[in-house]
């Protein structure tokens, strides 16, 4: 796997896919497997956000805009990290670090 930094620019990760979300309590890790936007990322179709330290994990499934598994933008602030949903559902992370591993 290759590691790069999170970039959080909304072009890069909308219209990905959430595959699915893995917490692991004693690592204190949380772990989201997306289907990357081909146009954004040609060569690389899978990709993993990992929170590590996570403090707090929130995720509505309630689909306010309808029924989606996918990103419309990721915003960045601080130690928090914020992926918008295009149902309109945002899963929230705050955590000490992120980073993007391409698989």
């Amino acid at each position: 796997m290759e590691e790069s930094e999170l970039d959080i620019e909304k072009e890069q990760l909308h219209d990905s896919l959430v595959k699915d979300i893995l917490i692991d309590r004693e690592d204190e890790s949380v772990v989201i497997r997306i289907a990357t936007a081909e146009y954004h990322y040609p060569e690389t179709r899978r990709a993993s956000i990992i929170a590590e330290k996570v403090a707090s994990f929130t995720c509505p499934m309630k689909n306010p805009w309808g029924r989606s598994c996918s990103i419309n933008e990721v915003v960045k602030n601080g130690s928090r990290l914020e992926i918008e949903m295009q149902s309109g559902d945002t899963i929230m992370i705050e955590a000490e670090s992120f980073k993007i591993v391409k698989e």
